[in-house]
């Protein structure tokens, strides 16, 4: 059935969007820790690219897993109890991650963390769009979309600073972790609340019990899921192997390197607020989110052929429109595909190929890179993804505003 909601003003939404956010952030912070230090992270426990590949996708296991279910355990649980689910596993994933010096448990230890990845795409979504008119849910939204753009500009440059330049030890981040989860889990149940009244048209007050059928039946909601598939299977194993390819194979220092990282981060954070905004103003979702797969293309082009460091500054504006505007088209236009009840429905379709993506994409990336190198790696791998989605959207976006 679909969610039902408790409370009242609807400036409130403001507030339950922070910390939503919050809460939806801990997840991307986790994620970052393995991608920002692989190069230590590889020295600790002895193992190549190839390895890290499957030790970044283990992240994203449970995220696909959980994201389809967790629309029906929203039903059951309730938001504020399914978030807190995830951050719990996040907190104790942290924790096991850093008291241990066994690959196989390490492995498992970011089994837990990355379950916060699908089960926050649909619970965060699901949370803020009640409180929001439809016809003003790109802004919210887009700033919503951010919540990875945003780890990926603050956590990179953070961890590098606290290994390589205060010269602790990698646990120190992995505590860091288990306590900002922990503060955040706490945080969440005192501030979050559910609309008395959610922004509703006629046809939406008329609309009954969340159909899971209905909602798998519409073409338009697979075909931004599988554009989302490829586009985090591109991007995210570009995240995953930023760093390892700046310090090896252009031999610059892992504060620079992660400096960078966070730089393509704070692009993508600009930029998904940015697009939500310009998709309101423009009353087209559709005609954005090509722009931004055509920047997809360029940016899977440059970004691990590139032989001059300093070019990375401008690197950043694309990556930006990549990892900022799709995410944030994806999030705005699935509630545009469905029945209102349905919406957490397409939100777990969504994230599950969202997190698919993430998963299949590091594992390739890292095999691919050890069997052929970083330039055919990328035009084998990276530029197709983007190609694809392109193709997916002429053929399945037709009747997207």
């Amino acid at each position: 059935m679909a969610v039902k909601t408790k409370s009242t003003d609807s400036s409130y939404g403001w507030v339950v969007l922070a910390v939503t956010f919050l809460a939806g952030f801990t997840a991307p912070a986790n994620m970052a820790k393995v991608t920002a230090l692989a190069p230590v992270v590889m020295q600790t426990f002895g193992f190549g690219p190839d390895t890290l590949g499957w030790v970044i996708a283990l992240f994203y296991v449970l995220g696909f897993v959980m994201a389809f279910p967790t629309a029906g355990l929203i039903n059951k649980l309730g938001i504020r109890n399914v978030v807190l689910i995830a951050i719990g596993c996040a907190a104790v994933g942290s924790a096991m991650g850093a008291l241990t010096e066994n690959v196989t448990v390490f492995m498992v230890s970011r089994f837990l963390e990355g379950a916060g990845m699908g089960v926050m795409g649909v619970a965060g979504a699901s949370a803020i769009a009640p409180w929001f008119a439809p016809e003003k849910r790109g802004f919210p939204l887009g700033i919503w979309a951010m919540w990875v753009a945003l780890a990926m500009c603050i956590c990179p440059v953070l961890y590098g600073y606290v290994v390589d330049t205060l010269a602790l030890p990698w646990q120190t981040v992995w505590w860091g972790t288990f306590v900002f989860d922990i503060v955040v889990g706490i945080v969440f149940v005192v501030f979050y609340r559910e609309p008395e009244r959610p922004y509703q048209t006629e046809e939406d007050q008329a609309a009954g019990k969340a159909d899971f059928k209905r909602a798998l039946k519409n073409p338009m909601l697979w075909a931004l899921g599988m554009i989302f598939f490829f586009d985090e299977a591109a991007f995210m194993a570009i995240n995953g192997f930023l760093t390892t390819y700046l310090t090896e194979q252009l031999a610059t220092t892992l504060v620079w390197a992660t400096g960078i990282a966070s730089a393509f981060g704070v692009a993508g954070a600009i930029c998904a607020p940015l697009c939500g905004k310009i998709s309101d103003w423009l009353k087209t979702r559709k005609w954005v989110l090509l722009f931004a797969l055509i920047g997809g293309v360029a940016y899977t082009a440059v970004v691990f052929t590139c032989q001059v460091p300093e070019l990375y500054w401008g690197i950043m504006i694309l990556a930006g429109i990549a990892g900022g505007f799709v995410p944030s088209i994806i999030w705005a236009a699935t509630p545009d595909t469905v029945d209102p009840d349905d919406v957490p429905v397409a939100n777990g379709l969504v994230a599950t190929t969202q997190n698919l993506g993430m998963f299949v994409g590091a594992m390739f990336m890292g095999n691919a890179v050890a069997a052929f190198g970083w330039t055919t790696a990328s035009y084998a791998v990276l530029v197709p993804c983007y190609l694809i989605c392109i193709v997916i959207f002429f053929i399945g976006l037709r009747k997207l505003r």
